[in-house]
C-alpha cells in the first residue's frame, strides 16, 4: 500500500490535549488520524455528528425534564422515598 503525506495547522494547546488522550489509548497522533479516515470512508461521512444543536436541544436537558429530576433529587434528600424490592420477571419466551 503507497503511503503519503498530509500537513495540517491544528492548534498547539488542542494538540497537545489530544495526544495526551491517544497516548493513553495506546494510540500515536498518526495512528487515530487514519483511524479517523478508515472510519470517515466505511461510514461515507464523518463518523460522528456534526451539529449546531446545543444541549438544550437534548430531551434530557429539556426545562421540563430538569424540573423533574430537580423534583427528584429533592424528595430524595428530604427523605421521601419508600425503599422496595426489585421483582423479577420471567421471559416466556
Amino acid at each position: 500500500m503507497a503511503t503519503t503525506s498530509v500537513t495540517m495547522r491544528v492548534d498547539c494547546d488542542d494538540k497537545a490535549r489530544a495526544e495526551q488522550i491517544f497516548n493513553a489509548l495506546g494510540l500515536n497522533m498518526s495512528t487515530a488520524f487514519n483511524m479517523f479516515i478508515k472510519q470517515t470512508i466505511r461510514c461515507d461521512g464523518i463518523p460522528f455528528d456534526v451539529t449546531l444543536k446545543d444541549k438544550s436541544d437534548d430531551y434530557f436537558y429539556a426545562p421540563a425534564n430538569m424540573a423533574h429530576l430537580n423534583r427528584s433529587i429533592a424528595q430524595l434528600n428530604s427523605g421521601k422515598v419508600s425503599q422496595h424490592e426489585l421483582i423479577e420477571v420471567e421471559d416466556d419466551a
